[in-house]
């Protein structure tokens, strides 16, 4: 990836077709950010933003590697305002709405044990160096390589044992171990990726 990726990734996702929730199947709004910068290790690769959520009971997404973001407060002006203000809480990142590249598809979890909530996922490129300060809401955080998130040495399965044994494909990287929401997110963003990578061949 070079300093045109953004663009790139920006017409990819201008070409897809919308994939959107109608509003009366959500109780709730929410969004997320993957946010990416220039990779530090390789020169023409990308790194991703993950963060790992404190452990807070009756909290389903407890202890979870995650994106920054979160429910829509009535201020929001729209789900994008809604990325922009909880990555900024939750990191101290401040995005521009000119740095978001694009938006994935929406997810409804569709599960007993989760609200109904619906979740829209921006990414975004972050092109200047900021520090983050998290908040009370994480624990850490990690930019992994996205050559990793791809990367089938990368990737295992995760069991669940409550309320029931379930497993979970996921992706572990030094420990830190992507699955549900996340991982489905993550798996559309590697989508796009690919369906533009075979348009340029």
């Amino acid at each position: 990836m070079t300093g045109e990726w953004p663009e790139r990734f920006r017409s990819a996702l201008a070409d897809r077709p919308a994939d959107r929730i109608p509003e009366t199947e959500c109780e709730v709004r929410a969004a997320v950010t993957l946010i990416l910068r220039a990779s530090k290790t390789d020169l023409s690769g990308a790194d991703a933003l993950f963060v790992r959520r404190a452990e807070v009971p009756g909290d389903p997404w407890s202890g979870h590697v995650a994106l920054p973001g979160g429910r829509r407060d009535p201020d929001d002006a729209d789900l994008l305002d809604t990325a922009r203000r909880e990555t900024f809480e939750e990191t101290g990142l401040r995005l521009e709405r000119a740095d978001h590249v694009g938006r994935l598809g929406e997810i409804h979890p569709r599960s007993k044990h989760l609200p109904s909530i619906c979740v829209t996922p921006f990414v975004a490129w972050l092109g200047s160096d900021q520090e983050i300060r998290l908040n009370y809401e994480l624990t850490g955080h990690a930019w992994i390589p996205v050559s990793v998130l791809s990367d089938p040495r990368y990737r295992s399965t995760l069991v669940r044992e409550a309320p029931s044994v379930r497993e979970f494909p996921a992706i572990d990287y030094e420990g830190d171990v992507i699955w549900g929401l996340t991982f489905a997110i993550v798996e559309d963003f590697l989508a796009v990726l690919s369906s533009d990578s075979a348009r340029d061949r």
